[in-house]
């Protein structure tokens, strides 16, 4: 289910609150205009994924594409469709839907990134653009709710009917165009119980009750709300019968996936473990350095630009890069490459490997310089970079201390906070707050799966006080309620 936004830019900012409205898929396939907003996990890319092959199934012109893949190569970016049906279907009068995956990712980069693969895509179906279907999805805090509509009103026009009723006809016809635009922004809505309940019932989990009763008590309600995490939980729940934190869930993925559950495939691994951890260890920083998603398979054929895996594990034999690439943690194989299967796993895989430079390195001042930069005398935190910081807080400490003193929002952005210590975490929330009473904070930490990061039992009594100290301020008191 989608809960359905209104226009204001408030309301976006604050949409995770709660949802007034919520649309079927089959209600949003007569939208023209929609961005889809949801955390990493919630299931936006493969519901994306899922529609667009449900409609070019019955026979409709649909497409999916990654926004960051979106170049001057236009037809080397279908992931669902072909270059085919879209020539056929500009040269038609039907209608086509296209679903663009997603804003943050084509971030990570450049900030421009997704601007520039508007552009191309508005040019690319100028012709057609009014009757073109077209949904956007993105992390919250990677959507801009003012300059981002502007720009799809820019490059995407569209003008909504309005629907009004006739004096002799109780049924609503239209009859005038909307002057609004026709961009609606809605968000994935989480797992409610009932729903973790189902889905662990499908899964054949046992002792659902005391599962929620622990989901509960590890206040991992929210995690288990996003239909990826929950499924890593009712693993790790089958396994163990106990949970732990997001961290350990997440290490018990990554074991889980680059191991190997064909027995009989098992008994011919090359890979042990430790260098299979290792290796993907090394793609995904590699990844997160070079902001290419794609990385190639050793005579994978014909591709896109991307990662050379064999360049990167160079001391791998070509057949080793190949079974390390078959890994579960990995997509399938698409034109040659494979991508990690999900942003935590490569986000946190990565940090593993600066946290082991870190250790080795000669120069630690070289290593840092790469997260933290100035320029003009301003200093920041490397965009591409900053993915990585919160699940490297957890184990460097240095690294912790000069993120906690100048960009404490980064620690919500992610990660597990919730392992912190209880002075840092203090120091966290106390700095978030008076970023948001003062306007200084970009919204980064005001959407619910940021604040339940945080929001641990413990800091009741500074809650308390901040709510004291900002009781003057709205946006202060309103961040401070939906964390109690």
């Amino acid at each position: 289910m989608l809960g359905s936004d209104t226009d204001s830019d408030e309301h976006e900012l604050r949409s995770f609150l709660g949802y007034p409205d919520s649309k079927t898929w089959e209600e949003l396939d007569k939208e023209y205009r929609s961005v889809i907003l949801a955390e990493a996990g919630a299931g936006k890319t493969h519901e994306m994924q899922e529609r667009a092959r449900h409609l070019e199934q019955q026979g409709v012109p649909a497409f999916f594409i990654r926004i960051e893949d979106i170049d001057d190569a236009f037809e080397n970016a279908f992931e669902i469709g072909s270059p085919d049906s879209f020539v056929e279907w500009l040269d038609s009068q039907g209608e086509a839907w296209f679903y663009l995956d997603s804003v943050d990712e084509a971030r990570l980069d450049n900030p421009t990134t997704f601007e520039k693969a508007i552009r191309r895509f508005s040019a690319r179906i100028r012709s057609a653009q009014l009757r073109t279907h077209v949904y956007i999805s993105s992390r919250p805090h990677a959507w801009r709710a003012k300059s981002d509509r502007e720009l799809i009103q820019r490059h995407l026009p569209f003008r909504k009917p309005k629907a009004e009723l006739r004096s002799e006809d109780p049924h609503p016809v239209e009859l005038t165009e909307d002057p609004r635009d026709a961009l609606e922004v809605l968000v994935l809505q989480p797992l409610d119980e009932d729903d973790i309940r189902l889905f662990a019932s499908h899964r054949s989990a046992q002792e659902i009750d005391d599962l929620i009763r622990q989901l509960e008590r590890a206040d991992l309600m929210p995690l288990a709300g996003r239909p990826f995490d929950l499924n890593e939980i009712l693993h790790k729940w089958s396994a163990h019968g106990v949970l732990g934190g997001r961290t350990e869930i997440l290490h018990h993925s990554i074991e889980r996936r680059l191991g190997e559950p064909d027995p009989d495939r098992a008994e011919r691994e090359r890979l042990d473990p430790d260098r299979a951890r290792n290796g993907a260890r090394a793609l995904a920083a590699a990844v997160v350095l070079t902001g290419e998603t794609s990385i190639l398979v050793p005579d994978g054929g014909p591709t896109r630009s991307g990662i050379d895996a064999q360049t990167v594990l160079a001391d791998w034999q070509p057949r080793e890069v190949r079974d390390l690439l078959a890994k579960a943690v990995f997509d399938d194989v698409i034109y040659g490459a494979v991508r990690f299967r999900h942003r935590d796993v490569r986000e946190l895989l990565a940090a593993e490997w600066f946290a082991e430079l870190l250790k080795k390195a000669n120069s630690r001042h070289a290593i840092e310089a790469l997260f933290f930069r100035e320029q003009y005398g301003v200093k920041f935190v490397s965009p591409r970079l900053s993915v990585v910081l919160p699940w490297l807080i957890l184990v460097d400490p240095e690294i912790r201390v000069r993120v906690l003193a100048a960009h404490p929002e980064i620690v919500v952005r992610g990660g597990d906070p919730a392992r912190l210590p209880r002075q840092d975490r203090t120091r966290i929330l106390t700095d978030i707050v008076d970023r948001v009473a003062s306007g200084a904070d970009d919204g980064t930490a005001r959407d619910n799966h940021a604040i339940a990061r945080i929001a641990q039992p413990d800091l009741a009594a500074e809650t308390r006080a901040l709510i004291d100290r900002h009781g003057h301020n709205d946006d202060a008191v309103f961040f401070l309620g939906r964390l109690v």
